[in-house]
This record gives C-alpha cells, structure tokens and sequence, in this order.
C-alpha cells in the first residue's frame, strides 16, 4: 500500500536521506525533515546518581541502552570488540531476546548485562557510562533507521561510537561511525583519550537541534514552496 498512498500524496516527508531516496521512487516530491524528539529528560546539568548495579563495574565503561536484540544488533561485532578489550567493561542495559540469552557474549568477564529498566532510569545510566556505543547490524530494518538513541547518548555530552550507515551519516562530525571490529576498538580508544570540555559542549548543542520544531518548521518551509 505504501506506492500507492505515496503517489497520492502532494508531499511526501521522512526522517531518513534514506527513506527519501526509496520514496522518492513513489513521488518525486519527497524531501527529508529530519527527527524530532523530547530530550528534556536527557540534562547534561543534572546530578544522576550512579545506579546501584553499576556500583562495582570497573572503567572505563562502554555502554548501550535499548532493546537487545539480534533484529537490530550485532552480537558477534559486540563479542569481537569485548574480547579484544579485555581491560574494558561493556555494559548493556536493556531486555534481551532468546538469542541474546545463550550467545557467548555472557562467557566474557567484562561484559555485564544488566537487564530492562524503567525509561526514567535510563538516562542515569547513561551519564555513568564513559562511551555509548550502538553496534546495529545491517539489514533492511535498520538500513532507513533513525536511532534517536544516538541523539539521547549526545544530549548528555557523550562520545559515541556507532555502525555506519547512511542516515548515521547526519552524525559524522559529532560521532565514530564504524564498519567493522577494528574500527571499533581504534574508535573506543581515540574516543577515551581525546574526549574535553569543548568536545561535550558541541556534542549537547548538536543533539538539541534535532526538535519536532525544527522537523515541523522544515514540513512547513516544503509546503510552503
């Protein structure tokens, strides 16, 4: 249904270069507005207190938040760059799927999952961590996704280290897009020894252009040419 309600349509917006580019197939007048999300829950100025599970992992502390899931993330990519960093802890908070729960992952000594938490609970978890990381895979699910998790890591200052793809592009000045294990690990340890003040400023100040204003206000400008 998605051709024939995008040929019906004067104007046809996504949040994705990516998305664009397959609509556009549909409807010539196609054009990108970007994500919007709420980061008022994301404060680079608060005072999280270190959650209590995390009380005795040792840093520094490569961390993920979301859905742990074989969908959307690479297990083995995750194993590779854990057991090559032995002197690193990687933390994945969130619900596992079933191939999560036996995968060897769990074998590592410094990797730590911590289960589901409340979204309440999230963003402190992000502030303790030293890095965010989103290790996706490729595939038709996450080719055109928009992970506003990127933009919730950034908004409190973050380094970030993610899988390549062509919305991720839209981060490349403010994040380690990666394609594969090396690239990972030489990331992880850049992002460790260069990460200052100024850095996390424009990490902050980047994330919090990603509004619904901003995506509203660019639907308009299109409607309005």
């Amino acid at each position: 249904l998605e051709p024939l309600l995008c040929e019906k349509c004067d104007l046809v917006a996504t949040n994705s270069s990516q998305l664009a580019e397959a609509v556009s197939t549909y409807n010539p007048n196609t054009d990108t507005i970007g994500q919007g999300l709420d980061l008022s829950k994301y404060d680079h100025k608060a005072n999280y207190a270190l959650p209590p599970d995390m009380i005795n992992i040792p840093r520094p502390i490569i961390g993920y938040v979301g859905w742990i899931t074989d969908r959307r993330l690479d297990a083995n990519l995750i194993y590779e760059v854990a057991k090559q960093c032995p002197s690193y802890s990687f933390v994945m908070v969130g619900g596992e799927d079933e191939y999560f729960k036996v995968h060897k992952l769990h074998t590592l000594k410094n990797v730590f999952f911590l289960g589901e938490k409340q979204q309440t609970q999230v963003p402190a978890y992000i502030a303790h961590f030293d890095i965010c990381i989103n290790p996706q895979k490729i595939n038709e699910i996450t080719i055109g996704n928009y992970p506003r998790k990127i933009d919730e890591y950034l908004a409190l200052g973050k380094p970030v280290i993610a899988t390549r793809t062509k919305t991720m592009s839209i981060f490349d000045l403010h994040v380690w897009n990666c394609t594969n294990t090396d690239e990972y690990i030489a990331a992880i340890r850049e992002a460790l020894q260069t990460n200052n003040p100024e850095k996390i400023q424009q990490r902050i100040k980047f994330a919090h252009t990603h509004t619904w204003k901003n995506s509203v206000d660019k639907m308009y400008s299109y409607i309005n040419l």
